[in-house]
């Protein structure tokens, strides 16, 4: 365990940054404030990764100072790495903010709260100080990450539920929930999840707050076990993928670019800036990895792109495209890009959530708009 800065110090720089979240409008719940205000973070992210993979510690006096602000200003830190990659992170704390007032939870009626993604533990420590011990439970399927989040909880007087788990499955022998709150990115919502909420309709219905593609959403129980729906709230969200067991840190290896006859596209190099349409490709196509080539004003002016299933496509500075693999993935991406043109460029507030039985369609504009089926 680190040894504990000043802590009028941390007190003061913790202040700093609420003060900070609650003036740009991320943060006006005056319960939730008080638990930014309560929870020191800086106990939960010891250390981090910067950029070029190099462990920023509070154990290190080299990087103590950089340690110290960071922790206590409004960023993202890596906090595990696997196999070179970065598999969890502190999310920046405006992002946690605004999904911990997203959920809507209340005080004083026993509400029970599961968490996904246990990670550092802070974003468990925040509910815990909003609802009690009991009304919280965190799972994650790393056992090292939970160990450690399990000691620093203890330490700052916290003491949820906290479970060795697949995220994937939830918790049922706790269940059932009034809310669950996923802190990684989904591509559809997993039916235990569904299955675990609390019966209800209107405001008592269980709700599942998550990162869905790189936006969040919150549905409601409309019905059955397997019946939700809801909407995505505005603006991005960008977090690591939901772990199935353990992390094996192999890194994905990209195919070759492809080399045949360049075709004209619809979809310009500046279409890939608009974080409006990433979201839609982000349903539409996910776990696509791409790489640009940026102009001084760092735009795209060319870009490549692979699918995990070896298609790959090539966009070139001069507006055409070249393509390998077992289908057009461009073309994908023209067919989203057409309809996000034809509707305006819709934000992802704009979208939506149907869930009936097995089957999760995103639409656009209400059920009856244009819709994509989520792969399970």
């Amino acid at each position: 365990m680190t040894t504990d800065p000043d802590l009028a110090q941390a007190t003061t720089r913790r202040a700093a940054l609420v003060q900070a979240l609650a003036d740009s409008g991320e943060l006006t719940d005056p319960a939730w404030r008080t638990a930014f205000e309560r929870v020191p973070r800086h106990v939960f992210v010891p250390y981090f990764y910067d950029h070029m993979g190099r462990r920023i510690s509070a154990d290190d006096a080299d990087t103590r100072d950089a340690w110290f602000d960071a922790v206590h200003e409004d960023r993202a830190l890596v906090t595990h790495r696997t196999g070179g990659a970065a598999t969890s992170s502190s999310s920046q704390p405006s992002v946690m903010a605004t999904m911990l007032e997203a959920l809507r939870v209340e005080d004083g009626v026993g509400m029970k709260v599961l968490e996904i993604g246990t990670g550092t533990g802070y974003n468990a420590a925040l509910l815990t100080h909003r609802l009690g011990n009991d009304s919280v439970v965190t799972v994650d399927t790393e056992p090292d990450l939970i160990a450690a989040a399990r000691t620093r909880l203890t330490e700052t007087g916290y003491e949820p539920n906290v479970v060795l788990a697949d995220g994937a499955h939830g918790h049922p022998d706790l269940a059932p929930y009034d809310r669950i709150i996923a802190t990684c990115r989904i591509d559809s919502v997993p039916p235990a999840w569904l299955r675990q909420l609390t019966d209800g309709t209107g405001s008592d219905a269980g709700q599942i707050l998550a990162p869905l593609g790189n936006a969040l959403v919150r549905i409601h129980r409309t019905g059955g076990p397997l019946q939700a729906e809801g909407c995505f709230l505005p603006g991005g969200a960008y977090f690591m993928p939901l772990r199935h067991g353990t992390v094996d840190g192999i890194p994905v290896r990209r195919p070759a670019l492809p080399t045949g006859k360049a075709r004209r596209t619809d979809v310009p190099a500046s279409a890939l800036a608009d974080n409006a349409y990433r979201f839609l490709l982000s349903i539409v196509e996910p776990h696509l990895d791409w790489q640009y080539d940026l102009d001084d004003a760092g735009k795209p002016t060319a870009a490549r792109v692979w699918s995990p299933d070896g298609t790959i496509a090539a966009l070139h500075p001069d507006g055409t495209v070249t393509e390998a693999g077992p289908r057009s993935l461009w073309s994908r991406l023209e067919e989203a890009y057409r309809v996000f043109t034809e509707h305006d460029g819709p934000g992802p507030e704009r979208y939506g959530l149907t869930v009936d039985h097995e089957a999760q369609r995103v639409w656009l504009d209400g059920p009856g708009g244009p819709c994509w089926s989520l792969r399970p």
